[in-house]
């Protein structure tokens, strides 16, 4: 096929952004999609070469299709760009799909952007340039010290457990966290303080005083009020019979400087504390807006790119917001010079802070543009971007001490007042002011009342999913491409549950913390863990080879997997713990075992009897009329870890079936029955017992009822009545 010498292709991970590219960068340009990573490891063995730590890679199953269609399309061209994300992910996307397409005479060269405008489109096939190999490598390095981690430490874990369990690199020690915060909780011992509050006057002026000295020592808060209610009532008497005065009135200025703006951590943190959003969430709405909305008859990126731990800005961009600020804010509103943020510790620094593509893109001139969601996301970005150059808040903070006669006693109250809003009026969830005090004079004042409440010091709470991700981000335990997946890991694993936007280890979750610590307690050490991801920075500067790297990691792994296989038979065994209790089938006493759902109990004359129940179920079983479409004997009712089943009597047979409700299906020309079934997220429905011949399923509890007004076959249960499924009309 012949090429066309002056068209180039530009190849980029999204269809979505494929239109937006094509308009920017005008005639001569072609754009196509790879749709994200074309190659990996194998799915099915480990890839990696024990000796050389050298990875084979695949085109992913899914990807066939799309990676046949890229290479009949690049091979009508001879200059092809490459602009997945700018990141490590896209550079190593970038690198495959040159392997994938590299022929005679075709040149490749790599475009980043940060943005997509149509200024950051044209300048960056402007500058482009090649493949940098430093961050392949650095992903590569991450790629390969995963597999091996999960190919050679996950059949430990299904020796002793149960299979389809799974270790990971990062997402261990993830897990080693919540395991740890929830062992802390419940060994916490809680100690009572009883803090003691007064309140006086002073001429007209009441206000309110917290005991801060008592006998010339602290005496505020959990750590230093008084632990019992004997100490307490001696405070009160002393403080009723003493005569009170006001001893010093001081007011000091405190100037409070805007945070930096945001990186990925802090943007997920946010988001689930303003509007409780789920840092998955939060990543899809983020991502949304980098690839941008429809404006003017032309689609934009409203923010830049949105998986970053650089708090840099651009020069040209602080410029912009300060003009920004001078024009519609006022020129008092502007610091006198640009304010630059540092990183912290452990940043890659590869491109810039979350921020509007545009600061003159205003919330409100959004509104129309985007839904509610997308709006609160991109609302909190642009108020964050331009605090960061207006002037500082400055709060006037009041501290007062009121001393009684006997000096025994001191008293403190406190108040703030907003002077200056400098930064807060745009972005005022960065400054809270506590409430103000009268104004008061030093002198006498009246004791109108003092109490004492008895309380109690509590535990940290849980981790929730974003207060996971902070940890991780402090600990450098992942990177901002990772955060997300570490968590829906652990879900999808079943090592923790979300309940009430907390984060719960499973048992299964807590055995195979303990397991994978006790066999490997160095590999997942958060210190360790948080030394790889310095190791994989210093790959991606260039300032460590690939070899070192994973290298580097290799040498313990092979020392702990041979230390771990001389330990795991008396680990194995040590997991198993025998009961008092006997097989009600053969008689023989029960063990204790761990499975990947958790504890269970089964006979100890396995193979032969192979009774089992999970743990804490009842043995207690029913008989029903229903016979085995096995072997027609007598089904046992039985309540399990999905809820309610049906067994047969004979445990040579081993069928299960759902529980029938009792109606008939509705669906047309159907023989079959309802029966309860339960969804992959738990969720209790009723099908057809025919299926997959029939389909027909609802929701709400089937009753065995017609119609009255439409003659539908049956009726559904609701917590507000019974209603018709076909007409929605309730029914008496």
């Amino acid at each position: 096929m012949s090429r066309d010498v002056k068209r180039k292709l530009v190849i980029i991970e999204s269809p979505a952004k494929a239109k937006s590219l094509k308009n920017y960068l005008g005639k001569g340009w072609d754009v196509v999609a790879s749709y994200g990573h074309v190659r990996d490891l194998p799915l099915n063995r480990i890839g990696v070469n024990s000796e050389t730590l050298e990875p084979t890679y695949t085109v992913l199953p899914q990807k066939r299709t799309a990676v046949a269609k890229l290479r009949k399309v690049a091979s009508s061209y001879k200059e092809i760009y490459l602009a997945a994300d700018p990141d490590r992910e896209g550079e190593a996307i970038c690198w495959h799909i040159y392997k994938l397409l590299q022929g005679k005479d075709i040149t490749f060269k790599r475009i980043r952007f940060n943005s997509i405008t149509r200024d950051a489109i044209r300048a960056a096939s402007l500058a482009a340039s090649d493949i940098d190999m430093d961050l392949v490598d650095a992903q590569q390095a991450r790629r390969v010290m995963d597999r091996l981690v999960g190919y050679k430490i996950s059949p430990y874990l299904w020796r002793t457990v149960g299979k389809g369990l799974s270790a990971g690199r990062v997402q261990t020690v993830a897990l080693r966290l919540i395991v740890e915060r929830e062992r802390a909780i419940n060994s916490f011992v809680p100690r009572e303080f009883w803090p003691v509050t007064a309140e006086f006057s002073q001429l007209a002026s009441n206000f309110q005083a917290k005991l801060f000295k008592y006998l010339g020592k602290r005496a505020d808060g959990d750590k230093y009020s008084p632990g019992d209610k004997e100490q307490a009532d001696t405070i009160l008497a002393s403080a009723r019979n003493a005569v009170w005065e006001i001893t010093s009135v001081e007011e000091k200025l405190k100037t409070k400087k805007p945070l930096p703006p945001f990186i990925t951590s802090s943007l997920q943190v946010a988001a689930s504390g303003r509007f409780s959003m789920p840092p998955s969430v939060t990543m899809r709405i983020a991502q949304d807006l980098y690839e941008g909305f429809e404006i003017e008859g032309e689609t934009t990126g409203l923010i830049t790119y949105m998986r970053t731990d650089s708090v840099r800005i651009e020069p040209a961009a602080i410029e912009d917001c300060r003009s920004f600020i001078r024009e519609n804010l006022g020129a008092d509103q502007l610091i006198s010079k640009p304010r630059r943020y540092r990183a912290s510790g452990g940043a890659q620094d590869a491109h810039e802070a979350i921020r509007p593509t545009d600061v003159n893109r205003t919330p409100k001139l959004m509104a129309g543009v985007l839904d509610s969601r997308h709006l609160k996301l991109y609302t909190m970005i642009w108020n964050r971007y331009v605090a960061t150059q207006m002037a500082n808040s400055i709060i006037a903070e009041t501290v007062v001490l009121v001393s009684g006669s006997d000096s025994e006693v001191l008293f403190k109250a406190a108040g703030q007042k907003m002077v200056t809003p400098g930064f807060s009026a745009v972005d005022p969830g960065q400054v809270k002011v506590t409430s103000e005090i009268p104004s008061l004079a030093k002198g006498a004042v009246d004791l109108n009342e003092v109490s004492a409440e008895q309380r109690y010091t509590k535990p940290l709470s849980r981790y929730s999913e974003a207060a996971l991700v902070s940890e991780m981000k402090k600990k450098a335990i992942g990177r901002p491409s990772t955060y997300v997946s570490i968590i829906a890991t652990l879900k999808k694993r079943t090592y923790v549950v979300l309940k009430e936007k907390k984060l719960f280890p499973t048992e299964v979750g807590i055995v195979t913390t303990d397991l994978l610590v006790k066999l490997f307690p160095h590999l997942f050490d958060v210190g360790f863990t948080a030394e790889l991801e310095e190791l994989l920075d210093l790959v991606a500067s260039g300032k460590k080879s690939y070899k070192e790297a994973v290298s580097q990691l290799y040498t313990p792994l092979a020392a702990s997997l041979e230390e771990a296989m001389r330990r795991l038979p008396e680990i194995k065994a040590s997991m198993i713990k025998e009961t008092t209790e006997k097989c009600p089938l053969c008689g023989r006493i029960l063990l204790e075992k761990m499975g990947k759902f958790g504890k269970f109990l089964a006979c100890s004359g396995f193979p032969s009897c192979r009774y089992t129940r999970p743990l804490g179920e009842s043995a207690e079983v029913s008989k029903t009329d229903v016979k085995c479409s096995e072997c027609n004997k007598i089904m046992l009712l039985r309540e399990g870890r999905y809820g309610r089943y049906l067994s047969c009597s004979d445990p040579k047979c081993g069928n299960t079936q759902p529980v029938p409700v009792g109606v008939k299906c509705p669906a047309e020309n159907c023989t079959g029955e309802l029966v309860e079934r339960k969804s992959r997220k738990g969720k209790l429905f009723y099908s057809c017992d025919r299926y997959p011949d029939c389909e027909f399923a609802m929701w709400s509890k089937p009753v065995a009822r017609e119609c009255p007004r439409c003659g539908f076959p049956l009726l559904e249960e609701r917590k507000k009545g019974v209603f018709c499924p076909s007409c929605k009309k309730k029914i008496d």
